[in-house]
């Protein structure tokens, strides 16, 4: 596509013009002579720069050209149909008030609106909504597989972010192409496999203590916040939500009935989200003992330094990503402070029914994204132990089933040896975070092997 300068056999120049799948000769009534050729070289580049970037207008540049009629016609049949651009009607659908196809979360609109202004209008933003085709979304996705985004976030772009931008367009009444027919299933494939799960990545313990370390060391403000979110496994969006009168330290007990996005307050994400948070000792320690809890009932649990509710995005940004820096741990998202405590909780023994109530998840989720098997070959040969003895392999001392070895017998004192356990950091109860003890600190007042 573009305009080229060329003399006709009259010898005067004139444009050709290859746009839209269509191509003209537009004559002019310039002899072809150096200036002449000049000027018009100058205007051929102007017409060629807009045709590639779809903003060119024939009727503006040529108003009694060969195609003139054509394109009054066109103007004429889609007035009442009221045609528009990708890139015009985005500027409408990406206002708050805007008409959208179902309701969503401030946050998932927020989302949507972002995917689509970075990698969508960029390919796309100049072709009218009408004149989209399947091959347009083939180029978005060949496109997009060349940055480093995984598959499953190029088809929430495309099938999802841009189709609920084009369905709004139809509910808007603009022309917009046949959805069914430009997300055809035989030629506009989703790239990641069907079902497939998102990827659950936890911090290690190692990780955690090394980030709990910083925020106590560089910023320790939010140090409460953080520990708080590794050791409930609550939402970011819960946890800032928190207000003094959610929580009850005498009972150990947070109660999450609201969710903070983008500085509003909403409802929690789903109806198993409203629940009470079982709160481990060293929580409640943390909680109480950072800083004098004053205030309303309705004053933030968590604020900045300033006094403000925290941010998601800012913190985010300011501070998680500065302490993944400081202590060289591997990118991932704040949100991942959440699985985590999960898979921590799964590893310790804890029943998945509890875990999922604890949490505000379906058990199905738990058992679909942390129902991965966790037992190396030296957990495999303790667990089978001399029950699947060979010819030739030596006999064992196990001890009769239902009783004690004598290293675990109590000793005169009615106690079991004490192993030695870690000592806690100056000024600080890390007991949730010392792996040796978290079985019975964590979990023996909650009944979970029963």
């Amino acid at each position: 596509m573009g305009c080229s300068l060329r003399k006709n056999r009259h010898g005067y120049l004139a444009f050709r013009l290859r746009f839209s799948g269509r191509e003209s000769h537009e004559g002019t009534k310039l002899k072809d002579t150096a200036e002449n050729r000049r000027k018009a070289e100058a205007r051929a580049r102007v017409i060629d720069q807009e045709i590639n970037e779809g903003t060119f207008e024939y009727l503006r540049w040529f108003p009694d050209g060969n195609l003139a009629a054509s394109f009054r016609r066109q103007d004429v049949r889609f007035e009442s149909a009221k045609r528009i651009s990708v890139q015009a009607f985005f500027r409408k659908w990406a206002t708050p008030d805007s008409v959208a196809s179902r309701p969503v979360s401030r946050k998932w609109r927020s989302n949507r609106v972002s995917a689509v202004r970075e990698n969508i209008l960029p390919s796309l933003g100049r072709f009218c909504l009408d004149e989209l085709a399947p091959m347009h979304l083939l180029e978005v996705q060949k496109t997009l597989l060349a940055k480093p985004l995984s598959r499953s976030t190029i088809d929430g772009i495309v099938h999802s972010a841009f189709r609920s931008m084009l369905r709004a367009a139809k509910v808007s009444g603009y022309c917009v192409a046949d959805l069914g027919a430009l997300f055809d299933k035989d030629y506009v494939r989703r790239l990641a496999p069907s079902g497939a799960d998102p990827e659950i990545d936890p911090y290690t313990a190692e990780e955690r203590e090394k980030l709990l370390g910083y925020f106590w060391r560089e910023r320790r403000h939010y140090y409460p916040f953080v520990f708080f979110r590794f050791w409930t496994g609550t939402r970011p969006s819960e946890a800032i939500a928190l207000r003094l009168g959610d929580i009850d330290l005498k009972q150990r007990v947070a109660h999450i009935r609201r969710s903070r996005v983008l500085g509003i307050d909403g409802t929690p994400k789903t109806k198993k989200s409203r629940r009470e948070v079982v709160l481990h000792e060293d929580v409640v320690d943390i909680v109480r003992g950072m800083w004098p809890l004053v205030g309303g009932h309705e004053s933030f649990l968590f604020n900045t330094p300033n006094g403000a509710p925290i941010d998601e995005v800012n913190f985010h940004e300011r501070e998680w990503r500065r302490a993944l820096s400081a202590t060289r741990i591997r990118p991932r998202p704040f949100y991942n402070t959440r699985h985590t405590y999960i898979s921590e909780m799964l590893d310790l023994g804890a029943r998945p029914l509890w875990v999922a109530k604890q949490t505000g998840t379906s058990l199905d989720m738990i058992e679909r994204h942390y129902g991965r098997p966790r037992e190396t070959a030296g957990d495999l040969d303790a667990l089978i132990g001399d029950a699947s003895s060979h010819p030739g392999k030596a006999s064992s001392n196990r001890n009769p089933v239902g009783t004690l070895s004598e290293d675990a017998r109590p000793d005169d004192e009615g106690e079991a040896p004490d192993a030695g356990k870690a000592l806690d950091p100056p000024g600080l109860s890390s007991r949730a975070g010392d792996r040796d003890r978290t079985g019975d600190v964590q979990l023996g007042k909650l009944a979970f092997y029963r």
